[in-house]
């Protein structure tokens, strides 16, 4: 049992601010009280000044427990926007290409080679534009034919119209099927593993900066360290640089970095992705740290049965590092399971969700519950000790049954 904690939580691509993304956490918090018996309540909110972060303090209770959790939620919904914001056809013209440059550069074969599931979802976007110019070049080739154009005229109109059209469809009903938002995605991940954007390094100083002075200050029980999807690089980056800025920052604290549907294989396996690999490398290197990496099969938008640091070659870990694949089936009502897979989206975002049922990897248990995450994560069983009431049964009695 612990009595407080320390979360630093990054989120993934989507253009929600702090203190939104804290409200929402704020509801999963409530939902998942009730299936664990427990009470949480946020006692504070602190947006930074410069918009980078929000601070809240928590208070949860149970029947003969309580624990304080320190959460500090950090942004990028500022860089997202830049990305998502820009008008349709010019975002498409501006990230299209950044999106081919992983396929003529192999990371797209280093995708299929370490995780076949994440290879099709990057070619999703080819396979729908690739079927929405066929469909719109054989429509204007008859519709022009019909017309009464013929030789090259029909060809070059019927060229440019299937042009306009490809444009639209993306529009719509590309964008039913996240279309825009996935080429915005691969766009923003291009300027990562290229650094060409100054807005996204500046903000890995401004993280690191924070997490650095978080840990610091920590007198915490415990520190978990929260990436979700793309939030997943961006809690790699803050803590690696933290790291080389001050060596020993760990030193005699029990850490956690909880990777959830981590996208870091995206960045780290281009090769032009040396700084992340070295990144990953800087933190497994901390004997203090446990990695623990979350994947579920219903997940198509992350690296499924992928090893991260198998697939980037890293040997030599002092840290501790754990992988568990889990089933959502086994933790959810069936209704809104079977809704939630109708969505990729939704089905990537669920592992910072609630579950409607008991289940280890619940991941607002490790920021609101009794457990230890480092215990939690090594002893799955641990959830038994919770009875229906909210009640923590004695760690002695528990292991004599």
């Amino acid at each position: 049992m612990i009595r407080s904690r320390l979360v630093l939580n990054f989120p993934g691509f989507e253009k929600t601010g702090a203190a939104h993304q804290l409200d929402r956490i704020a509801h999963s918090a409530a939902k998942t009280g009730n299936v664990w018996g427990f009470a949480s309540e946020r006692v504070s909110l602190e947006p930074a000044a410069d918009g980078t972060h929000a601070v809240s303090t928590w208070r949860s209770k149970g029947g003969n427990w309580q624990v304080e959790t320190r959460l500090v939620q950090f942004a990028w919904n500022d860089i997202i926007s830049a990305y998502e914001d820009a008008p349709h056809p010019r975002a498409f013209f501006a990230n299209f290409p950044k999106f081919l440059a992983f396929f003529t550069d192999g990371t797209a074969g280093r995708y299929f080679r370490h995780a076949k599931r994440y290879w099709g979802f990057t070619i999703f976007p080819l396979l729908l534009i690739g079927l929405f110019v066929a469909v719109t070049l054989a429509a204007s080739v008859y519709g022009l034919g019909w017309l009464g154009l013929t030789g090259a005229a029909k060809w070059i109109a019927a060229l440019a119209l299937c042009a306009a059209l490809t444009l639209l469809l993306c529009k719509w009903p590309g964008e039913r099927y996240y279309l825009l938002l996935t080429i915005n995605d691969w766009g923003f991940a291009r300027d990562m593993v290229n650094r060409s954007n100054p807005a996204i390094e500046s903000r890995y100083a401004a993280n690191a900066a924070t997490v650095m002075s978080e840990i610091e200050n920590s007198r915490h029980d415990e520190i978990v360290i929260v990436g979700h999807s793309f939030g997943a690089v961006w809690a790699a980056a803050a803590l690696a640089l933290a790291l080389e800025k001050k060596t020993g920052l760990l030193a005699g604290r029990n850490t956690v970095f909880l990777a959830l549907g981590s996208s870091l294989l995206k960045i780290a396996l281009a090769p032009a992705g040396q700084f992340m690999r070295d990144w990953m490398k800087r933190i497994v290197a901390e004997p203090n740290l446990l990695w623990h990496e979350v994947q579920t099969k219903d997940d198509l938008i992350a690296f499924y049965k992928a090893d991260p640091f198998a697939a980037l070659g890293i040997e030599g870990m002092k840290a501790e590092c754990r992988i568990d694949r889990v089933r959502y089936g086994e933790a959810m009502d069936r209704k809104r399971y079977r809704n939630m897979r109708k969505s990729p989206y939704r089905t990537h975002r669920q592992y910072i969700l609630y579950q409607d049922k008991r289940a280890a990897f619940d991941s607002l248990l490790r920021m609101f519950g009794p457990f230890a995450a480092s215990e939690l994560a090594r002893d799955p069983d641990l959830i038994k000790q919770i009875d229906e009431a909210g009640n923590l049964a004695d760690a002695e009695k528990q292991r004599s049954l």
